[in-house]
């Protein structure tokens, strides 16, 4: 226990001598300074990064800490969104493979409801593997178009 706070007042020491200690855990690149700055004035960075987003969530997130009194120029503003969308982006989303999923994974990659999915892998149970999108269209009683808004996370 002792040992434990011990190492905690280390770091806190740390962290008082050296507060931009953390700065240099960010991506080297164009804009670092100016996202350091502008994301600092509510927050650590390191919360700011760790979101991971594309483009548009980035904008998203500048225009709402803008709105809650983040102060920045435009231009800071273009330079933080450049290095967030190149340095912090979003992880792709793993394509689901509609002949082995399960229920609750058909749920979450297709914004199915329960019944939705369940009919799914009732469907395939019952009548083999999907080969393709179009072949979804004859599960009674579930969405088409909720396949189609996600066809690019399909897999066969």
């Amino acid at each position: 226990m002792l040992g434990n706070v011990m190492f905690l007042l280390r770091i806190l020491t740390v962290i008082a001598i050296f507060p931009t200690a953390g700065l240099a855990q960010l991506a080297d690149g164009p804009g670092k300074d100016v996202t350091s700055k502008i994301c600092s004035q509510c927050h650590e960075i390191e919360r700011a990064v760790a979101l991971r987003q594309d483009r548009d969530g980035w904008q998203t997130t500048i225009n709402k800490m803008s709105v809650l009194g983040m102060q920045a120029k435009p231009e800071e503003i273009r330079q933080a969104i450049e290095y967030l969308a190149t340095h912090y982006a979003a992880d792709a989303l793993p394509k689901v493979n509609v002949n082995t999923a399960d229920g609750i994974d058909l749920e979450s990659a297709f914004s199915l409801t329960r019944t939705e999915s369940a009919a799914v892998v009732a469907y395939r149970t019952k009548n083999g593997k999907f080969k393709a999108l179009d072949d979804l269209k004859k599960v009674a009683n579930v969405s088409f178009a909720k396949f189609e808004a996600h066809k690019d996370r399909l897999a066969f």
